[in-house]
């Protein structure tokens, strides 16, 4: 178990690795205000994994938090 998240993390990278190798057609993203050339589409589709974690993390951060305050101060009551 001590060597558990580095062989998960040697593991993910080497698969973004044989990922992005193995789709290296280059493309052209078109956002609403950017236009972006010469980005391969394994690149694209891992950064676009990548945002929507990050952006999902932070939608679920308040739901964390509140979660923990409601937990202390049920101690709190208890203790009382």
């Amino acid at each position: 178990m001590k060597y558990f998240y580095f062989i998960l993390l040697v593991l993910l990278v080497t698969f973004l690795f044989i990922f992005t190798n193995l789709n290296p057609d280059i493309v052209k993203l078109d956002f609403f205000f950017v236009k972006i050339d010469g980005v391969s589409i394994g690149f694209s589709m891992i950064f676009s994994v990548l945002i929507g974690a990050i952006i999902s993390l932070i939608l679920q951060m308040p739901k964390l938090l509140r979660r923990n305050s409601k937990v202390s101060s049920d101690q709190k009551n208890e203790n009382s």
